[in-house]
């Protein structure tokens, strides 16, 4: 009942106050009702789906501190309409409705209740139908305040009709009833929602529309006479693996798992022309869900070369009959394959059938490597493209290397039957599912069969062979073959050698670099060549030679290989000094017959001699790379042209041939004097670093002390000398010969030779030293310049001026000789009277002196106007 108005709940209360007067006080709530809506999630369904109702009906909420719940009636059909809905039992009405119901699920009308009912219309035949009680579906409100209450079930394959018969949920109306005992007006009424129960129409499908043709393992040689593929590996089979996919949600209806689809409901048969296989396909396993909720159901069907046609037990009419005449029962190149799917239900809710067909073909083959030219010892990626092997699209497949054969000058053979080939992986392996491309990297091996064997040469040609089979046009693998091959070259780069210098002095360091490409055996691993019978190195001089020389590569896969060789000259005295003759020889006898390299290589050479590097880098081909070796002749200088009286100075000397032991510091004296001490130092030098030939000595200047060690005495002005003797001179000189080689620098500041007296200011002045601005015919004049000594010592001068009408006729060549003493300054001038008006030009030079013109400073000049 709507409580709302004069019908509101209402509390009065007589109040007698202070007075002892009583008065009636107050007050109401309205208690209103609501009417109630109930849903479906979903317009429509099919078997297993789940089913969520809402229903949303405030009244329902009692207790507003508390999350309700209402349950299924459960019970049987004893004529209680409460059983098996949600609702109170044993409350009904005058009409003997079921007062007590509050919500049912139906199904074209007829209530969803646990009922023995007569399978298919026969009596004799009870079967029992769950109903909804069995579903576990309660009303769960969605918090203690919403008045909204939830519930789920599962559609049931099957319910119990009105009629007392068994029919199947699929193509019925599914309802959902509500009765609102009091909706917002107070009335009671019936609300409720519906939904369809349709069914799936459904497919099936190979996984290819091509399969190759399968074969007998057994029948298909290698090239590893007499083995096959069945002998070499075992696990091959040579079957065709049929992938048939069915798709029918129908059959998809467990919520926790995977399903399963009946393998009687899929018919798989081979056609050929006319002629029908049985069906292939026979088995009493179910086929399974690929996953759960997905619907998709997976058969593998792996088919043999030969199928069977035994028609025994099967009547004339039967559709699984064989019809095949051709014989033997093989596969063949061109054969259809069907598959065949019965679907019980149908979206329309008839029984349907589908169906799906590819075809067995057979194709060529393609062999295929990475390059054409491989360095030996390096890595070869063969490919072989054979669709026909790709009996599994689910899988990557293997094939034995002895397919393959191997045919150069080193040996034919087939290539599993060497591990000199070290195969990665072990056999031909698929790149993917179902690609048919099947590849190995190997190494290109320096000898075949073994370590022992035929050794493989620069350029030599490789014929690879594979013999197919089943090549396009055939009617089964081995009813045809091709041969399919491919040919390829270890490679014939060549070799290049470089040495470092063009020319090397007797004890020089050589370094050593041979590009070999076809040397980088190993492209994880640093290579050497030089060493052995197969690519020998030799290094040599005129007289003296190293024999198998070793040289490593820079790095992994570079092709790059160095070392190094000292020259060790011979006895000679280098660097003069009394009683020493320098031996730079420096290894043993013992020592010298142990050389391998690349770093412990000595070799005698003379003062005029030639290097000369060979590398035998195949069979009858050898490059060189040769050098010269002579002698210098040495260079002597001070670092700078003058030092200051208590400076230092630098003296070097490059001179390589004195680089006696490349890998040491070495050194050497020299004579350095001065006009103060002529007698001098010893100055001992020494090289910069290890094999510059190039050295330096620092010597200290003193001015009051006496020479001692690397102290010289100087004066100012001195000229210093530095000299040694050079004791290693090339042709035309010999070995007999020396010379003396010196360098000198003075003490004291040096000036350019223009700015030893540098002169400006050229200017017009009378005999008052006053400058003039105009001057008249007959008007004596000085013609005056300021000069500047740029040095720290006095210098003898003459100061000309040269005057030239505008002609340029000399008219007057004066001079004035003097001293101007070191840092001084002085305006020397000279006189001058014209005897005729007009421009002149006076040019001020200073020299040396009147008999030595050399300039001592740029020339100056001034204009001079005369009126």
């Amino acid at each position: 009942t709507d409580l709302t108005d004069e019908d509101a709940v209402r509390v009065d209360y007589l109040d007698t106050d202070g007075q002892g007067i009583e008065t009636q006080i107050g007050d109401q709530v309205d208690a209103p009702t609501h009417s109630g809506i109930v849903s479906f999630d979903d317009s429509n369904y099919k078997v297993a789906d789940t089913v969520t109702v809402t229903l949303n009906d405030a009244d329902l909420n009692t207790n507003s501190d508390t999350t309700e719940v209402y349950t299924i009636r459960a019970g049987t059909n004893d004529g209680n309409k409460i059983y098996d809905r949600v609702g109170l039992v044993d409350i009904t009405i005058s009409n003997s409705s079921a007062y007590g119901r509050l919500l049912d699920i139906t199904f074209d009308d007829a209530a969803w209740s646990s009922y023995t009912c007569d399978l298919d219309n026969n009596v004799n035949t009870p079967a029992t139908v769950d109903g909804l009680s069995t579903t576990g579906f309660t009303l769960r409100e969605t918090n203690s305040t919403s008045g909204i209450f939830v519930g789920t079930f599962q559609i049931p394959q099957n319910y119990c009709t009105g009629d007392n018969t068994v029919s199947t949920t699929t193509g019925k109306d599914l309802e959902v009833n509500y009765v609102d005992y009091s909706d917002a007006s107070g009335e009671l009424i019936e609300v409720g929602d519906s939904a369809g129960i349709s069914a799936n129409t459904g497919s099936v499908s190979f996984g290819r529309s091509v399969y190759p043709v399968p074969f007998d393992p057994s029948q298909y040689p290698t090239q590893n006479t007499p083995h096959t593929i069945a002998s070499t590996d075992s696990s091959i089979s040579g079957d065709t693996v049929l992938h048939i996919r069915v798709n029918d949600p129908d059959y998809d209806i467990s919520g926790s798992g995977p399903d399963t689809l009946p393998a009687s409901k899929v018919t798989v048969k081979l056609v050929r022309g006319s002629q029908t296989s049985h069906n292939l396909a026979i088995s009493d396993a179910p086929i399974e869900e690929i996953s759960p909720i997905s619907g998709i159901f997976e058969l593998d069907l792996a088919l043999g070369h030969t199928f069977t046609c035994d028609n025994t037990g099967l009547a004339e009419n039967n559709p699984n009959r064989c019809t095949f005449t051709d014989t033997p029962y093989r596969i063949q190149q061109g054969d259809i394959v069907t598959v065949e799917y019965t679907d019980d239900t149908d979206a329309s809710g008839n029984l349907n059938t589908v169906t799906d067909s590819a075809t067995f073909d057979l194709r060529n083959a393609v062999l295929q490597t990475d390059k054409s030219a491989y360095i030996i010892g390096g890595d070869m990626i063969l490919t072989l493209i054979e669709p026909d092997f790709d009996l599994d699209s689910d899988e990557t497949e293997s094939y034995p290397l002895d397919l393959i054969e191997w045919d150069s000058d080193a040996d034919i053979l087939a290539m599993g039957q060497s591990e000199n080939f070290d195969p990665e992986p072990s056999a031909l392996r698929e790149t993917g599912d179902s690609t048919g491309i099947f590849q190995v990297v190997i190494e290109i091996p320096e000898k075949l069969p073994d370590a022992n064997g035929e050794a493989l040469e620069r350029g030599e040609q490789i014929d690879l062979e594979y013999i197919d089979y089943g090549p396009a046009g055939a009617d089964f693998v081995g009813n045809d073959d091709e041969d399919i091959e491919l040919t390829i070259f270890t490679s014939s780069f060549g070799a290049t050698i470089s040495l470092d210098k063009k020319v090397y002095s007797w004890t020089d360091k050589v370094f050593i670099t041979i590009t070999a490409p076809d040397h980088n055996f190993d492209s994880d691993l640093i290579d050497e060549i030089g060493d052995t019978r197969d690519d020998p190195i030799k290094v040599s001089t005129r007289e003296n030679s190293i024999d198998y020389y070793r040289l490593v590569e820079t790095g992994t896969d570079t092709g790059v290989f160095t070392g190094e060789v000292i020259l060790t000259g011979f006895q000679h005295d280098a660097d003069g000094e009394p009683g020493d003759t320098d031996a730079p020889i420096t290894t043993t006898e013992s020592s010298r017959n142990n050389i391998a390299g690349p770093t412990n290589g000595y070799l005698q050479a003379e003062d005029v001699d030639g290097l000369t590097v060979s590398f035998e880098f195949s069979e009858d081909d050898t490059v060189i790379g040769s050098a010269i070796i002579r002698w210098n002749i040495g260079e002597i200088d001070w670092a700078e042209a003058s030092y200051p009286a208590s400076g230092n100075g630098l003296v070097r000397i490059v001179d390589p041939d004195l680089n006696l032991n490349p890998e040491s510091v070495d050194n050497f004296d020299v004579d350095v004097w001065s006009d103060s001490d002529p007698g001098g130092i010893s100055l001992t030098v020494t090289e910069t670093n290890e094999a510059t030939g190039v050295f330096e000595g620092q010597v200290s200047f003193t001015t009051t002390d006496e020479s001692s060690g690397h102290r010289l005495r100087v004066a100012e002005g001195d000229t210093i000398t530095a000299e040694y003797e050079d004791h290693t001179l090339p042709d035309p000189y010999d070995t007999s010969d020396d010379l003396d080689v010196l360098s000198t620098a003075i003490i004291g500041s040096i000036v350019a030779p223009l700015e030893r007296a540098p002169v400006s200011n050229a200017r017009i002045v009378d005999t008052q030293e006053q400058t003039l601005s105009s001057v008249s015919v007959d008007q004596q004049i000085l013609v005056s310049a300021d000069l500047k000594s740029g040095q720290d010592k006095d210098q003898d001068y003459a100061y000309l001026v040269q005057i030239q009408d505008a002609d340029g006729v000399t008219v007057l060549l004066s001079w004035i000789t003097g001293t101007l003493p070191a840092g001084s300054a002085s305006s020397p001038s000279q006189s001058w009277t014209p005897t005729a008006g007009g421009d002149y030009t006076a040019t001020v030079f200073v020299w040396e002196s009147i008999t030595n013109p050399t300039a001592l400073s740029p020339s100056d000049k001034v204009t001079i106007q005369v009126s």
